[in-house]
């Protein structure tokens, strides 16, 4: 059985590490367990000006 690994660089630090062909880790070791406090860009709020919704607007049908 062989394992299979990459040589990268963090990019965090600029370390050289190695991690699994599996993985998809961009952070060594070291650098992974002090940014897992952070949010990830999928779980934050969108910033800015809320977005506007079309308003539908009924028209009163007049009798005649």
């Amino acid at each position: 059985m062989y394992l299979r690994v990459d040589l990268k660089t963090c990019e965090a630090c600029g370390s050289l590490f190695c991690r699994l062909e599996t993985q998809h880790s961009c952070y060594c070791a070291h650098c992974d367990e002090l940014l897992k406090d952070f949010p990830t860009p999928e779980s934050r709020k969108r910033l800015g000006r809320p977005s506007r919704k079309a308003k539908m607007f009924r028209t009163a049908e007049v009798e005649a």
